[in-house]
């Protein structure tokens, strides 16, 4: 079985492909992808996670006030996160992570977002972005 092969057919509980995907981003693989969830179209780039919080952190960081004490305390969170992972040091595939997303509407709503979703919450999607 190939390392990256998900463990689930896609018709099983979940999304095995999202699943899959978030897998390779975490390993590298930068991809555009438009998904539906709550009730909003949301479209970017699917990064992995710790670009993503990387992105978070200098952003946060750069907002003044307290961003960078939300930037630290994220980090931290993250990093928790990361003491309790399985004996193997994979990560759960729960999230997706979005840089430069835009939540789409008549008129576009938001658009350069950094954007994270859960798996479970998305109805669907399609690679490319609007």
């Amino acid at each position: 079985m190939h390392e990256l092969e998900a463990q689930q057919t896609p018709d099983d509980a979940g999304d095995a492909v999202l699943e899959l995907l978030s897998t390779m981003a975490d390993r590298g693989t930068v991809v555009a992808i438009t998904l539906f969830s709550g009730g909003q179209v949301v479209s970017g780039t699917l990064v992995g996670r710790d670009r993503w919080l990387q992105e978070f952190v200098g952003r946060a960081a750069r907002g003044g006030g307290g961003g960078r004490q939300i930037a630290e305390q994220v980090q931290g969170l993250f990093r928790a996160a990361d003491l309790r992972r399985p004996g193997d040091g994979r990560a759960p595939r729960d999230y997706l992570h979005l840089l430069d997303a835009q939540i789409d509407g008549l008129p576009r709503i938001a658009e350069g977002l950094l954007w994270r979703g859960r798996i479970s919450e998305v109805a669907g999607w399609s690679l490319g972005s609007l």
